[in-house]
């Protein structure tokens, strides 16, 4: 199965371009590093007391870049905000590293350009739509069924990013955003720590 990661950037970059279309004053690592926050929570690895995440890094990840993102949270509890910068800052250049995977499995194509300065830049288009539907399928799926925990991590990514109006109809945009506002009620620790990362990332 696919990283929440990588479904949200699947999600987010123009399939033609491979472009990402969230706005400019959405940094692309802050929500790379958000979305490895909660793969580690879905998967109970880590845990929010006292308004601080813990980590549990007593046994080993087989996926790189959670494996990673767990041995740097590992060092010390800290705030959402700060571990959200402390992943962009150590994992970085995390998106990329995240389009580099996504290529070498061919579900994206890897175009490179020089500018007229020979500055290189790297373009993802899309490869695989089927790889990209079960994204948004993932995503749709979570309007009905609110314990797909990964489709619902998703959902607040999208949100966040400013891209979720691309993808739902008013009606599902409205069940969405009344699933990510109770999630200020949540009793659950792995929703509370969903709730924190989608406050951090509004602030």
């Amino acid at each position: 199965m696919m990283l929440i990661a990588e479904h949200f950037i699947l999600i987010a970059i123009d399939p033609a371009t491979g472009i990402p279309v969230w706005p400019r004053w959405a940094p692309s690592g802050r929500f790379a590093a958000a979305a490895l926050l909660l793969e580690l929570a879905i998967l109970h690895r880590l845990e929010l007391r006292d308004g601080l995440l813990h980590a549990d890094a007593a046994s080993p990840l087989s996926h790189a870049l959670p494996k990673e993102a767990l041995h740097e949270l590992a060092g010390r509890p800290q705030s959402i905000p700060d571990a959200i910068e402390l992943l962009e800052r150590r994992l970085y250049p995390l998106e990329p590293k995240i389009l580099e995977g996504l290529y070498y499995r061919d579900i994206l194509h890897r175009v490179e350009n020089r500018t007229w300065l020979l500055q290189r830049r790297v373009r993802y288009p899309l490869r695989s739509m089927q790889a990209r539907n079960e994204a948004l399928q993932h995503l749709r799926h979570t309007l009905h069924d609110t314990d797909d925990l990964h489709g619902f991590a998703l959902l607040l990514l999208v949100e966040t990013s400013g891209v979720l109006t691309r993808h739902l109809d008013a009606h599902e945009y409205a069940m969405a955003t009344q699933h990510l506002l109770a999630l200020n009620e949540a009793p659950d620790s792995t929703r509370q720590i969903f709730a924190a990362v989608r406050a951090a990332l509004l602030d």
